[in-house]
């Protein structure tokens, strides 16, 4: 955790000095941010499906092997769900920030953008 908004931090930076002073790579990174789709993601169903059925598998398991385990990996199954939801919304919310700072520039507002986030993980470290 210490070094994790410090990381963050330089990753942004690196990508504002590559909107500044290298244009090409700039080009080719902002081709690459807009056009390209995730390709991990092509069947969401797929996905859902596989972490339903893993939910559903493990809750059975814990609760076969001590029935008490029943709540408790519900109650983290919906944590992990509701963090993952959370971070996803987040990460889109702050993409189409970046996209909005950086005038039309993905590769600019994003590094703008992750540049402030390190830079509020390191404040709160200091809290």
């Amino acid at each position: 955790m210490q070094w994790t908004g410090i990381i963050i931090e330089l990753i942004g930076l690196l990508l504002v000095a590559v909107e500044l002073y290298f244009p090409i790579a700039s080009e080719f990174l902002k081709a690459t941010f807009e056009e390209t789709k995730p390709k991990v993601m092509r069947n969401p169903t797929l996905w859902l499906g596989s972490f339903i059925l893993l939910w559903v598998i493990t809750v059975l398991g814990l609760s076969a092997w001590d029935y008490s385990m029943l709540f408790i990996s519900n109650l983290f199954f919906s944590a992990v769900t509701v963090i993952a939801l959370i971070i996803v919304s987040i990460s889109r919310l702050l993409v189409r920030l970046g996209v909005a700072i950086g005038r039309g520039n993905s590769v600019g507002g994003v590094g703008l953008v992750l540049a402030v986030i390190g830079l509020s993980l390191e404040l709160i470290q200091l809290m």
